[in-house]
């Protein structure tokens, strides 16, 4: 073990006693909306009036020939650079506070990004898809991170929400792992990289294991990205974040979230309808079980029921 995992151990204890010795807060609306008055907490974030947004009538049959022959796809920048400054701010807050990126999904905003994007979204997934809640979680990899910290950057992987079916009849995915950098994301700092379907002869089995020594280097793939863009794969896809270089210019910034089909089976219980209620409670019980920390929102009665 090397310096970079001592201490990345040593910040994840760090985050979890600070997040126990202040649950109060956290449980408290208010404070949320101390930190971040200009971004709202409300029961229905996605009810609200949002403009679909502009996507090139080229983009959605490209998006969807490429994700069935490489896994994922690459779409041009769509999101208002207005929403994205108000996300930037929301995120660094989050995390100048001492708290977990992920907290940053207490607020409507963070659920609203993805919303306006049906033109996108529907030729793949079908009308009237899903968003599985748990999917949605914000990034942030600051300058020189050395890729051992939990929640900036993550090792080769397949998303865990498969085999996918349609994926192995060579179909567009039932589910759709869907990433949105807030900052422009070049080589030098955590970009994201993925070994495309051609280049990974397990991409199309249910096997979910990775075994890199079946991979050529020739086929990985870097996946540079302006702001406001749109990345989606399939949970076959393996796909990492790189170490960011300590020449970056500031922290890589992105979300993510997972859409599905209606007409498959729920993947995960926190999968909702756009415009269904998302309570606040119910954000912090998914985010502290993303964190391994679910019970630090339950009552002293359910801990020890």
């Amino acid at each position: 073990m090397n310096q970079d995992q001592i201490d990345a151990g040593f910040a994840h204890v760090r985050s979890e006693r600070f997040l126990r010795a202040h649950a109060g807060q956290v449980r408290d609306p208010a404070f949320w909306r101390s930190l971040n008055p200009q971004l709202t907490i409300t029961e229905r974030p996605l009810s609200v009036g949002i403009d679909p947004l502009r996507v090139d009538a080229a983009v959605a049959p490209r998006a969807a020939r490429q994700i069935v022959d490489e896994g994922y796809f690459h779409a041009p920048s769509v999101i208002p650079p207005a929403r994205l400054a108000a996300l930037r701010v929301g995120a660094e807050r989050v995390v100048a506070a001492g708290l977990p990126s992920g907290f940053t999904c207490v607020y409507d905003e963070f659920y609203q990004a993805f919303h306006g994007l049906e033109a996108l979204f529907a030729p793949l997934l079908g009308e009237r898809y899903l968003m599985v809640l748990q999917g949605l979680w914000t990034y942030v990899v600051p300058a020189g991170d050395p890729a051992y910290r939990q929640w900036t950057t993550v090792a080769p992987h397949r998303d865990t929400l498969g085999p996918d079916p349609r994926v192995v009849a060579r179909d567009t995915p039932s589910i759709i792992n869907v990433w949105i950098p807030l900052t422009d994301v070049s080589t030098i700092d955590s970009c994201v990289y993925a070994v495309p379907a051609p280049g990974d002869p397990d991409y199309y089995s249910p096997d979910r294991r990775v075994r890199p020594e079946r991979f050529r280097l020739q086929d990985i793939r870097a996946l540079p990205a302006a702001a406001g863009s749109v990345l989606g794969w399939s949970t076959h896809l393996v796909h990492w974040g790189s170490r960011s270089s300590a020449f970056a210019a500031g922290p890589r910034i992105a979300i993510t979230v997972y859409f599905q089909r209606r007409d498959a089976a729920r993947l995960h219980p926190a999968t909702v309808e756009l415009d269904a209620p998302i309570p606040f409670d119910a954000r912090l019980s998914w985010i502290g079980g993303s964190l391994g920390i679910a019970d630090l929102w339950k009552s002293a009665r359910e801990r020890h029921a």
